[in-house]
This record gives structure tokens, C-alpha cells and sequence, in this order.
């Protein structure tokens, strides 16, 4: 479906290294547990300058970006994107930059992320933005130099700071990373704050997160998503009436003795490819006139894959071996609640008065936005940069069209 442009609104489980031109490149795992209990999983990229560990383990990156994933996506989305954002920023000897790193991270319940407790709600924005904010303590991101331990500050979430005068109980609007009764920081500490790029659920999770913490991010970068989706208030009893009910028939099976480390019935695919398939044709069948390529269908489906519980044999090759989707099945629920109108439209006003920049980019065939979304993201959120590019929903994932995505972050992350 053609769109205008009115539319745009810590262990270390693997390493390997690769050179690129001038820059190297690192890739690793590391898994983090949340203070919940909840393992949570994000992959590594990073360039390695000057003297260094191939893994960079002696360094401390400066310019720092996050990644979220799509619903039912993960980290692998990011798989093409990432290699390309840091060859845009070469290190060279005559300009010796610092270390660079960017991280994708798996939502709960999907990747290689652990899956949400039998209670717990198995996804809501909010949630996510929440293990987003645990992440970003496990790696001491968005606080400056000094580690937010100076004076004048007040702790957020863990040792996540804010700066907020103490002293001062009419704490003020945070805005732009420092409230109006801050002074701003160094050009240090504003070099530690994180460039995020939401894409899709993503981008919801971001345009909250950001919205309520301003003050640790640099800028915000939106891959076919503009926010929360938004729902009628009016609709909330239905909502509320769905959810329970798919809930109820759903845990019967899931749960049968009362926890989520029993088997479950999850579909079995006869190898690989045929999970690649499934996975390129519920992409085929979303709103629109969605596609995705096959090398971005194998790398999600690769990291979304375990092998099936059943007996295969000996001298079967890997990509032979029936397997499973590993994410959690509740994801496909409908959602127990929704932000309203009203709510997103807050969202939005606290994001624009923020003065963080943000980047909406959108695929041509991507996924249809309604008439009210387009206006809120027109009149209201004010992004800094908005521009509608050829491809479908993964566009950033696809090998077709990676490189002009790539090329608009770099420009907006670079003006």
C-alpha cells in the first residue's frame, strides 16, 4: 500500500571480530538478570580503536545506541543496520574517534530473553520500558561521566539519575535532559546519553520510555512506528473482556500445572526453512501490503528457534532438525490494556517539550497509519526529521533496503 508523505507523522556468550576498511568490528552477547528474576539478552556490536582487546573490553564507548525490536522480532532485526552505523563513523588517525557501541536488546519473551512469570502480564508498553530502564542500569548507560554520583541529584530507577535540585521541592519540567531548575551538564556528560532507534512495538516502547526519561537519551530514532498505539477510550470494557477471556482458555493449556516450566504445545516445523516460511508469511498477511525478505526471515528465525522435543536423526544437518518458535505463546494475546487517545496525546507533548530529537522514518509498503495518528505525529509530537523510503515494515532488516535507512539515521544522527 503506497503511502504519502503525510504519513510520517553481563556474560559474554559469544565473540567474534571482523575487520571493515579502517574499522573493527566486534560482536558479542551479554545476558543481564533483572531484578525480577527476568534474564534479558542483548547483542553487542562495537568498533575497537587504538591499542584495545578485540572485544573492547578496555574501552568505554561514547557514542552509544540502543535498539528494540518489533513485535515477535528480536535482536537479529538489527543484524544488517548495526554494521552499517559504524562504518559511518570511522575511526581514523587523523581524527582518533572513541569507541562506539550499539546494542539491540531481546524483549521478555522473545529472542533469547527469558519469558515473563506465570502472573505476570505478558506485555504492555510500559512493562517494556521498564526492562528497557534495567538494561540500561546493568550497563551504566545515560549518566554522565561521573556516574550520576555528583551532587544535586535524585535517584529515578536504581542508579538512574535525574538531575533534580534536592534542595528545591518544586522540582520542574524535565526538559531537553535537565529540568528548568538544572543548569545542563558538560559536554561529556551529554556525550553519555543514548541515541535510541525503536523500531515497530519498538517504537512504542521508545516514544514512552523517552517521554518519561528525557534526560538519558541524546536523540530518538522511530522505524515504521510513531508510538503507542491508541485506542478509543470508550472501548475499554471490550478490551479488558478479550483479554481475559483468550487468557482464560489459553492457561488451561499453557499452564496445566500451575507453572511455565512444563512443555508446551508449541507448532513443530520440519527444519529451518520451513519455519522461515511461516515466518515470511505472517509478515505477507498484516495490514497492507507488507513483505520480507528471506534473509531477514533466517536471521530473526535463527535466533527465535530451538530444536523441537522430538527424535531426529543422528546425521541430520542442522537446518533439517525440526524446531520451535521459543517466544513466549501469551504475546499473541490481546493486549489487557491500551493507552487512549488522550494518553498518547500527553505522550507526545512530553516528548516534544523534551527538545530531544526525534526521526520518524516509514516504509512505502509498510504498515497502514490512520488519519488521527498521522495529525497527532503532525501536530503534536513535532518530530525534528521525517521522510517516507522505499520497502515494507523491515525495511531497517532487509538487505534491499537497509542502506538508505542507514543513511538517514546517519544524517540525523550527525546534524
Amino acid at each position: 500500500m503506497k503511502r504519502t508523505l503525510a504519513l510520517l507523522a553481563a556474560t559474554t556468550l559469544t565473540k567474534s571480530a571482523r575487520s571493515i576498511t579502517m574499522t573493527t568490528i566486534s560482536t558479542s552477547e551479554r545476558t543481564f538478570t533483572c531484578s525480577d528474576g527476568v534474564k534479558l539478552v542483548v547483542k553487542s556490536w562495537s568498533n575497537n580503536y587504538g591499542g584495545g582487546d578485540n572485544d573492547g573490553s578496555n574501552m568505554t564507548p561514547t557514542k552509544k545506541i540502543l535498539c528494540l525490536h518489533g513485535w515477535l522480532d528480536n535482536a537479529a532485526s538489527f543484524n544488517r543496520l548495526a554494521p552499517l552505523l559504524l562504518d559511518s563513523f570511522p575511526v581514523s588517525d587523523e581524527q582518533q574517534q572513541q569507541p562506539m557501541e550499539i546494542l539491540a536488546l531481546d524483549f521478555p519473551g522473545h529472542g533469547l530473553s527469558g519469558h515473563k512469570s506465570v502472573d505476570g502480564p505478558p506485555q504492555l508498553l510500559a512493562e517494556y520500558a521498564y526492562y528497557v530502564l534495567e538494561c540500561i542500569e546493568a550497563l551504566k548507560w545515560g549518566k554522565g561521566n561521573n556516574g550520576g554520583s555528583s551532587g544535586g541529584t535524585r535517584t529515578v530507577v536504581g542508579n538512574i539519575n535525574a538531575n533534580v535540585n534536592p534542595n528545591n521541592s518544586a522540582q520542574g519540567t524535565i526538559s531537553g535532559g535537565k529540568t528548568n531548575n538544572d543548569n545542563g551538564g558538560t559536554d561529556s556528560d551529554r556525550d553519555d546519553k543514548i541515541n535510541l532507534i525503536g523500531h515497530s512495538m519498538g517504537a512504542g516502547v521508545s516514544v514512552v520510555l523517552v517521554a518519561a526519561f528525557p534526560e538519558l537519551f541524546s536523540s530518538l530514532t522511530l522505524l515504521e512506528g510513531a508510538g503507542p498505539l491508541a485506542r478509543n477510550a470508550n472501548d475499554c470494557s471490550r478490551h479488558v473482556r478479550a483479554a481475559c477471556q483468550r487468557r482464560l482458555k489459553s492457561n488451561r493449556t499453557l499452564f496445566p500445572d500451575g507453572t511455565n516450566g512444563g512443555a508446551t504445545r508449541a507448532k513443530v516445523y520440519r527444519n529451518v526453512d520451513a519455519a522461515i516460511e511461516a515466518r515470511m508469511d505472517t509478515t505477507r498477511r498484516m495490514p497492507g501490503d507488507q513483505y520480507l525478505s528471506e534473509e531477514a526471515a533466517r536471521d530473526m528465525v535463527l535466533r527465535a528457534t530451538v530444536d523441537a522435543a522430538v527424535t531426529s536423526t543422528s546425521n541430520s544437518s542442522d537446518d533439517n532438525r525440526p524446531v520451535t518458535f521459543r517466544h513466549d505463546p501469551r504475546l499473541q494475546w490481546p493486549s489487557l490494556q491500551y493507552y487512549t487517545r488522550e494518553q498518547v496525546e500527553a505522550i507526545y507533548t512530553d516528548l516534544c517539550n523534551s527538545n530531544v530529537p526525534v526521526s520518524i522514518l516509514m516504509a512505502e509498503d509498510g504498515w497502514p497509519v490512520d488519519s488521527w495518528s498521522q495529525s497527532a505525529v503532525k501536530d503534536i509530537l513535532k518530530p525534528t526529521h521525517m521522510k517516507l523510503l522505499k520497502g515494507s515494515h523491515h525495511f531497517h532488516a532487509d538487505p534491499g533496503t537497509v542502506g538508505e535507512v542507514a543513511s538517514e539515521i546517519v544524517s540525523f544522527l550527525k546534524a
